[in-house]
């Protein structure tokens, strides 16, 4: 019964795959109505090869005999015999199929193209390999059936490659980014910038197709969508730059299979030329955004290392001395401080080696990070010395994760006796107006007094009271 109903249940996904692969390539076939050229009754982009390696390198290969159906539903649909039909359906799957293949078996291709080497990888496998395996495929196969192309061979199969390949560029970047990747977080600042570069490219692209220019000036014109294109690659994320890639693309195929404006001056549009520009523009701007996008790494990670702590990973001095002079200005008031200190640190390097030392750090480290809240700044300023800032928080509120952290601390203990930990601590609360670096000494000056009883086998007393606040004022005078 298990066995059957895990087989239906593999069936169903396997033909909600395939399913939804043939209607995706069947509508996006339909996607290319308004690409079809009025010259020669032919579009001048295929969207469905761009979604066909896509729907591979998303859904797996169970989108294979999906696009396999769809495409020879899209063929009959079109007037195609079916014999050819057949032919062309079969090649179109070997085109989606080799380079998915390579991509995701042999190379670390990343779907957010957030890489050069993804983006090269995807040009040389996408654009030049799948529309060539498409291309010859279908030409071969109108030979096999009977239909003589003679001399016009070469021409057809180049106008296959071409149109195959712009819907590789124009479509697969797009499928991969938006469909591969989780969207990133909205940033309303940046909605302004994001309509001003989707209406220069609207504009540029009116001004080229719908007004009757010479042939100089509307290329001129065309040229100036490069600019624009680097515009969104330095400003926007990956998303909105494949977005506006490929509206100015479909806008600007949409224009030349129509032949509107004066860019063509009524003479049949340039394939190579089409292809020559949008993928300089694809390229240009994909590589820039990578290379921003790996800059952007490179500089978190220095900051990670440079206000880090390479063995416990909570911030250092040098963030904690940066935080305690923005905080001294902030409007988080009530600030408090806590010192601590690994009191049996050396005991234990001495005993059983730096190794165990270190992981004893570590283990103070991670329980810091359980129990102190996400917006409190956990710092280790020296050996076995930490400091905590708690902003907008008062005495009260300290104790109570004071408490927290000792009974987390028991329990560690008790689970870890071979190695328990044992901290003193300090704590002073800063008002508004008061120096935070006062109170850091007063804290400091605290949790020296406790290592002090402790080995006095005193009373610990963590927070200090207005007459003990005098003392140490006093002391810090002196």
């Amino acid at each position: 019964m298990n066995r059957e109903k895990k087989w239906f249940n593999l069936t169903s996904l396997y033909t909600g795959k395939a399913v939804l692969a043939a209607a995706g390539y069947f509508l996006f076939g339909m996607l290319a109505i308004p690409f079809i050229s009025t010259q020669n009754q032919l579009p001048l982009v295929w969207p469905q090869a761009g979604f066909a390696l896509a729907a591979v390198l998303l859904i797996g290969y169970e989108a294979l005999p999906g696009i396999f159906l769809g495409s020879f539903t899209l063929a009959l649909a079109t007037g195609v015999a079916v014999d050819l039909s057949t032919i062309v359906a079969f090649g179109n799957c070997l085109a989606a199929f080799f380079p998915a293949y390579y991509l995701l078996t042999k190379n670390n291709f990343s779907f957010a193209l957030d890489n050069i080497s993804s983006i090269i990888k995807l040009a040389l496998l996408g654009i030049v390999l799948s529309p060539v395996l498409s291309a010859t495929i279908s030409m071969l196969g109108m030979q096999v059936v009977g239909l003589t192309v003679g001399e016009a061979f070469l021409s057809l199969w180049a106008g296959r490659w071409l149109r195959d390949a712009l819907g590789v560029l124009v479509f697969t970047p797009l499928l991969l980014v938006w469909l591969g990747n989780p969207l990133p977080h909205f940033e309303k600042k940046r909605v302004l910038e994001s309509a001003l570069i989707t209406a220069s490219v609207i504009g540029l692209e009116a001004i080229i197709f719908l007004i009757d220019l010479n042939p100089e000036a509307a290329s001129s014109i065309t040229f100036l969508l490069i600019p624009v294109i680097l515009w969104a690659s330095l400003r926007l994320t990956i998303h909105g730059l494949v977005a506006i890639n490929a509206l100015a693309s479909i806008l600007f195929l949409c224009g030349a299979a129509h032949r509107f404006g004066g860019l063509f001056n009524g003479a049949a549009p340039s394939f190579p030329t089409f292809l020559t520009i949008l993928a300089t523009m694809w390229a240009t701007s994909l590589i820039l955004s990578a290379s921003i996008t790996k800059y952007n790494k490179v500089q978190r990670s220095l900051s990670d290392l440079s206000n880090h702590d390479t063995l416990t990973g909570l911030f250092n001095r040098l963030f904690f001395e940066t935080e305690l002079k923005r905080l001294d200005n902030s409007r988080q008031f009530p600030i408090s401080i806590i010192m601590a200190d690994l009191d049996n640190l050396k005991q234990v390097n001495d005993t059983f080696g730096h190794r165990s030392g270190d992981q004893l750090l570590k283990n103070l480290a991670n329980l810091f990070t359980e129990v102190f809240r996400h917006e409190d700044i956990i710092c280790r300023i020296g050996g076995d010395e930490f400091v905590v800032l708690l902003p907008n928080t008062g005495e009260p509120a300290t104790g109570i994760i004071i408490e927290r952290l000792q009974k987390r601390i028991e329990l560690f203990n008790k689970d870890h006796p071979d190695l328990p930990i044992r901290i003193s601590i300090g704590v002073s609360t800063a008002s508004q107006g008061e120096a935070l670096l006062g109170h850091l000494k007063i804290a400091d000056n605290l949790m020296y007094e406790e290592k002090a009883r402790k080995k006095a086998e005193e009373p610990i007393a963590l927070f200090l009271t207005t007459d003990r606040r005098q003392k140490v004022d006093t002391e810090l005078e002196d």
